[in-house]
């Protein structure tokens, strides 16, 4: 098989397991909480333009404080995880982080995005605090 890299990379960036949009991300409130749960294993940038327009749909509906749920994440790239700067950045709600990945949380202490994002282990102590 004659391909460049370009091609191979292309195709194994393509979406395996066709997903439904409506059971990518569902959310639910409680305690003047919104949460959003990331239903992905990897939340890349194929996936960002529709998180986007999810964001966009829900805006209205959040309440004080958003978590955001990547505890079912095994891996974000930085498209994706723009996405959830760029809602905090235009937006007045205060965004919390559930990331129960050991390398992710590594990776957002080292780029310092637990300066910007309060960051917990677990859904039940993100909505305790």
């Amino acid at each position: 098989m004659h391909t460049n890299l370009f091609e191979r990379k292309e195709f194994l960036d393509q979406n395996w397991i066709p997903q439904n949009s409506s059971t990518m991300f569902t959310n639910s409130s409680k305690d003047h909480k919104t949460v959003i749960q990331i239903n992905l294993l990897r939340a890349t940038a194929n996936d960002a333009e529709t998180f986007k327009e999810y964001l966009k749909g829900l805006s209205s509906k959040i309440e004080n404080t958003l978590i955001f749920d990547l505890s079912e994440c095994n891996f974000v790239d930085s498209t994706f995880l723009s996405s959830i700067l760029t809602f905090n950045r235009n937006n007045k709600t205060k965004v919390e982080l559930v990331v129960k990945d050991v390398r992710q949380l590594t990776i957002f202490k080292i780029t310092k995005l637990d300066k910007i994002f309060d960051i917990y282990p677990s859904i039940e102590l993100a909505m305790a605090s």
